[in-house]
């Protein structure tokens, strides 16, 4: 049976065969996904769909979070705030009042925690996009793509700790500004799988290695 000229069906895939005509040599495999041009359907079925939806809506959702939040702590980097601890003092002492121990919350501190965090969202949404479009998204990398920003924040703090303390790198003794500071946070937390590696060598070399008894 013929199909009229014009004809707009594209759930009729192409002969296996016939794949060489559609082959773009100026393109690389990996932007056509493995698919024919016409074959728009998804490969995953309802139930898969329907986590990858609720994995994108919660990456969206951390990636404005994470953004507002350190757009604010950026702006004000340069500032602290003392929180007094006075239900700390009445409870290691309930008879005798104390000066409460004061609690310093650094800004800067902040800041960097969340941009580092929005490196991470880029890096999981970054991966999200490519699993899925490749076939290779699973249940579980679920974890790892959640909690990326989070690793990501914590290992922006380690990492520019390091450095301002000059154990890595050099340090002019400056105090670094928060523009570059903010930039290498973004770096440190999307590439953060990497620098898990140099932290481990850092450690190893602060601490040496643990040899097997």
């Amino acid at each position: 049976m013929s199909t009229a000229p014009g004809s707009d069906n594209l759930n009729e895939s192409a002969p296996a065969n016939r794949a060489g005509e559609f082959a773009n040599p100026l393109k690389p495999p990996e932007y056509t996904d493995g698919r024919l041009p016409g074959d728009w359907r998804s490969k995953y079925p309802p139930e898969a769909r329907k986590c990858i939806n609720q994995e994108s809506a919660i990456l969206a959702a951390a990636l404005i979070l994470f953004t507002l939040l350190s757009g604010f702590f950026v702006g004000v980097a340069d500032q602290s705030i003392a929180i007094p601890l006075s239900w700390l003092a009445f409870a290691l002492d309930p008879t005798t009042p104390a000066k409460p121990p004061i609690l310093h919350v650094s800004f800067r501190f902040l800041a960097i925690y969340f941009v580092g965090g929005v490196g991470g969202v880029t890096f999981s949404i970054k991966w999200l996009v490519h699993s899925t479009a490749k076939c290779k998204w699973h249940l579980d990398r679920r974890y790892w793509r959640l909690f990326v920003p989070l690793i990501g924040g914590v290992y922006a703090c380690v990492v520019l700790t390091l450095l301002d303390s000059g154990i890595i790198g050099s340090n002019s003794g400056e105090p670094r500004a928060v523009a570059p500071s903010a930039a290498l946070a973004f770096l440190v937390g999307y590439f953060s799988d990497g620098v898990s590696g140099l932290l481990s060598n850092v450690a190893n070399a602060v601490f040496g290695t643990l040899e097997k008894k």
